[in-house]
């Protein structure tokens, strides 16, 4: 069986406060780290404080195949394993379970079970949808075409991600 981990090191992130991500000095810090867009993207999440923090215990099933997910998680801590009977996938920090399916209103292809105690930031998927309805087509075309490379060219776009 293959197996694949992802995760964003969180060490990185010691020297900044939650509370500050938008302060001036907090963007210096990001440049004088040399962050990556994706480092930079997960503190943002992480530090947000519009998204509710979800905790799970080693063992809870946080989402399970076959079911069209109504929430998706950033896992800021922890990790969760999820199989296909071919492959085996350990996801961590950085790790965003759900989202390209529940924007899509797809059925999940896997289980995602808490491998190691997670702390997460819950995206609600209607939220998240009625937000993308709003935003322009540019943003539209990025979220497509991520859903896309997730799940397959083949998936269903809905139509309030279609261009306007």
């Amino acid at each position: 069986m293959a197996q694949a981990k992802f995760q964003i090191n969180r060490d990185l992130y010691k020297e900044l406060s939650l509370a500050d991500a938008r302060l001036k000095s907090t963007i210096e810090l990001f440049e004088k780290k040399e962050m990556s867009s994706q480092e930079r993207l997960f503190f943002k999440v992480w530090a947000s404080d519009k998204l509710k923090i979800g905790v799970f215990d080693v063992g809870i099933e946080i989402l399970k195949k076959g079911d069209v997910p109504l929430s998706a998680y950033a896992i800021t801590m922890g990790s969760v394993e999820c199989t296909d009977g071919e492959h085996e996938y350990t996801l961590g920090p950085g790790s965003v379970l759900g989202l390209a399916e529940g924007l899509s209103e797809t059925p999940l292809r896997h289980t995602y079970k808490v491998k190691e105690f997670i702390n997460c930031k819950i995206i609600p998927i209607p939220n998240a949808m009625r937000e993308l309805q709003l935003t322009n087509t540019g943003l539209k075309a990025v979220c497509r075409m991520t859903i896309e490379r997730i799940l397959g060219q083949g998936i269903n776009i809905p139509n309030y991600l279609k261009n306007d």
